[in-house]
């Protein structure tokens, strides 16, 4: 089972047409802000303990291709291109040795980029809606998600990617590691729709996490392979990340097309989920 991914991929850029200032407001503004955030806080922290004036990327930059490409969660495939660091990094900052990317700027980025594909979502499907751009990016922050939203950002980004952030280091640890990331990468892909069906479950009243989860499984039952070869199209994308100004285009368009997949999904399989969107 498959979607024509050459014609998804021609909607995504027709309906973006004219709206990437929307766009980027809902997928890249949040993580600027968020990004400012822990660079005053990473400056003051500097400033108590040393007594230096020293502003620093080292917080904000863990991987460009981390914190610009997650569509939801921090999907196993990306993983696989640019892991993330579960120790913290040496690196100088004014004398001080500072860690570069520790695993909660990870996570926090993440949490924010999980909601803003949701808003995105929103967009995709009602973009004549009178919403601000925050509204849609901090959706999942709202009380109506809050709760279930931690609870399933917990689950996939967090219990099952647990080996990455445990510092042990030997031959059978690094094999079991490789074993878990290709398992991750099957089960991460089979859970790309939770965060799209939570919200649409909440929206209906029909259900919660589980039930999210549950569908997601279900939903993509035909199409992990589909949706990886999808990945693997956006390869070159990802890797010009690592120059930080693709991941201003990236971003949005990578969020989107995710979205509009997922809304691809659904009409593949209409009497899986009967909820209206």
């Amino acid at each position: 089972m498959r979607i024509d991914r050459a014609s998804l991929k021609q909607t995504v850029k027709a309906r973006m047409a004219g709206h990437y200032g929307t766009l980027f407001g809902i997928t890249l503004l949040p993580l600027i802000i968020l990004a400012l955030g822990i660079m005053v806080l990473q400056f003051l922290l500097i400033y108590f303990t040393t007594g230096s004036s020293v502003w620093s990327f080292a917080w904000v930059l863990p991987s460009p291709l981390h914190t610009a490409v997650s569509p939801s969660i921090r999907w196993a495939f990306s993983q696989i291109i640019s892991p993330p660091m579960p120790l913290p990094a040496p690196g100088s900052v004014g004398g001080l040795a500072a860690p570069a990317a520790p695993w909660w700027v990870i996570l926090l980025f993440d949490f924010v980029a999980t909601s803003a594909a949701m808003g995105v979502l929103t967009w995709w499907r009602h973009p004549e809606q009178n919403r601000s751009l925050l509204s849609r990016a901090f959706i999942g922050f709202s009380p109506r998600y809050l709760p279930g939203y931690l609870v399933l950002f917990l689950f996939t980004s967090v219990l099952l990617n647990w080996p990455a952030y445990l510092p042990f280091a030997s031959t059978y640890w690094g094999i079991f590691r490789l074993v878990w990331l290709v398992l991750e990468v099957i089960l991460q892909i089979g859970l790309m729709p939770a965060f799209y069906l939570y919200m649409d479950l909440r929206d209906a009243g029909q259900g919660g996490v589980v039930a999210a989860i549950n569908l997601s499984w279900q939903l993509m039952a035909g199409f992990k392979g589909d949706y990886f070869i999808l990945l693997l199209s956006l390869l070159g994308w990802f890797i010009l990340c690592v120059l930080v100004v693709p991941i201003f285009w990236v971003v949005p368009y990578a969020q989107t097309l995710f979205a509009a997949y997922y809304a691809a999904l659904r009409e593949q399989k209409p009497d899986l989920i009967p909820i209206p969107v």
